[in-house]
Order: structure tokens, then sequence, then C-alpha cells
């Protein structure tokens, strides 16, 4: 069975301590720790804009990893850190302080322009090449509306990197809303699939992404049934992570409301995930 992962992005308004301890209540086993930085006052969890004492950030967030029985699936950044040689610089500490194998990325970039395109290729192939020194991989989120969003660019990306370096992390719903099938999409892009976000959404296929509730697992219009039953057949895959967006404007949810969105979306994604093993029957004479 694939293991339920959370990203602390949907406890941006609380601490990681509280953020981990929420994530293993409700039956996670791992984690995608956001480094991307705080905005209104929210916590950032993994500061890679920490000047001084970086190493016993890392140090005091690997004691709570351990603390709650969780692992860190990836490290998720901003497309601008990319662009910051400290920030990098503090990633690559971090990863491999707290064993992480993999740095999730969303597209840059602008969807159907050649230059923006090789633009944000020339970056990814630098990126990923300091990275590799350390071995992490760096996973690119497709996005609606830039230069990776679709199966045809993905597929193109994937020529014009380093496979051993770079991977796409699968997420339904900006292939959804890019007017792609995420279902048939998996036939085409299993092999370069590192790492797999869900939620669902809402019908619409505007770019726009659709209101937290339509995010809750059950209550959009995906086919998780379908996505879950292709992502256990990929052999790579340990995780399934939840990542619920909007979650950071106002009003400020509570605590209660956000633990409540993570336990509700795990309890209807571990049936979809279960897979069952048939043993020999024994028969007893």
């Amino acid at each position: 069975m694939k293991q339920l992962g959370c990203s602390t992005l949907l406890y941006r308004h609380f601490s990681l301590a509280q953020a981990l301890d929420g994530i293993r209540k409700a039956g996670g086993y791992a984690v995608e720790l956001c480094g991307r930085p705080s905005v209104d006052k929210q916590f950032t969890h993994l500061d890679l804009n920490l000047d001084d004492g970086f190493d016993n950030h890392c140090k005091s967030i690997q004691e709570l990893i351990a603390q709650n029985g969780l692992w860190i699936e990836s490290i998720a950044i901003n497309g601008r850190q990319l662009d910051h040689p400290l920030s990098l610089e503090r990633l690559i500490i971090a990863t491999g302080l707290l064993n992480v194998q993999i740095v999730t990325v969303s597209s840059g970039g602008v969807a159907d322009n050649d230059n923006s395109f090789s633009r944000f290729v020339e970056k990814i192939n630098r990126v990923s090449s300091l990275l590799s020194e350390s071995k992490v991989r760096l996973s690119i989120k497709p996005r609606v509306g830039r230069s990776i969003h679709d199966v045809p660019s993905i597929q193109r990306l994937m020529t014009e990197v380093n496979n051993q370096q770079v991977g796409i992390n699968f997420d339904p719903t900006h292939l959804y809303r890019s007017q792609v099938d995420p279902v048939q999409a998996l036939n085409y892009l299993e092999p370069y699939v590192l790492n797999v976000k869900i939620r669902d959404h809402q019908l619409s296929q505007e770019a726009k992404v659709g209101p937290v509730e339509t995010q809750i697992p059950g209550n959009g219009v995906l086919d998780l049934a379908g996505i879950t039953n292709k992502v256990k057949q990929l052999p790579n895959i340990t995780a399934v992570v939840l990542e619920i967006v909007g979650l950071h404007k106002s009003p400020q949810p509570s605590l209660e409301s956000v633990q409540n969105i993570v336990s509700s979306s795990f309890n209807y994604l571990k049936p979809l995930l279960f897979e069952y093993v048939a043993t020999p029957m024994t028969t007893i004479i």
C-alpha cells in the first residue's frame, strides 16, 4: 500500500510541531516540507533565508520528524529560490542533514512560448546539476498556464534535461485544468514521475483553482479512484502527498478546521490506496 503524506503547506498558519503532530494524528507517514518563504506572518517550516543557525534549524526539524515517526518525502520550494545562490546553498545543506532525495518546484515560464520554455529548461539544468552532486533530484510540477503544463510539454522537457537528475511531480489538478485527462496522462508520464500530489477539483476546468471545499478528496469531480489505481502501479512511488491550496487566505482557518480537512481527506484516500495481496490458501485436513 502506498503511504499517505501531507504538505506542511496546509499548516502554514501553525508551527511545524503542530503540523507534524496533525499529520501523524490523521494517519499520515510522509511529509512534504515546505521551504517557500512565508507571507502575512505565516510560519516558514524550512527557512532557507536563515542567516545564522541554519544547521541547528535543520537538526530541530529532524528531531520533530523523528518524534512523530514521519519521514520527509520532499522539500518544496518556489521558482524564485532557484535564482538565489544562498537559498540554493542552504537547500543543499538541508537535503543532506534531513536525508531528503527530492526537491519539488512548480514550472515557471509561459505556456506555448519557445523562448520562455528554453529559459526555464536552462534554469532547471543548472540547478539540477548542482543538486545532483548531493544525489538529490529535482521534481518539476506541471502548472496550468506555465511552460510545463500538459503531456507534450512534459515530454519535451524530459528530452532536454538529464533524466537521472530531473523528473515530474504528478499533480492531476493542474493537468485537468490544462484540458488533460489525468488518468490517461499517466500512461505517457509514468517513466518520469518522481512523486505524486493529490487533491480533488471542481467541475470547471478554468485556470484558477477551485475553492478549498472542492479540493477535499471526494468533494470534486476528479476520477481519484482511477488516478490512485494507476499510481499504485508505479513501483518507485512510496507515498502520495495531499496538497490543498487557499488555506492561507482570510479568514485564517483554525487548527481544528485544518485538521478536519486533512483527516477527512486521508479517510477518503486510504481505501483507494489499499492494495490487496493474495496469499496461498492453506487446506486443513
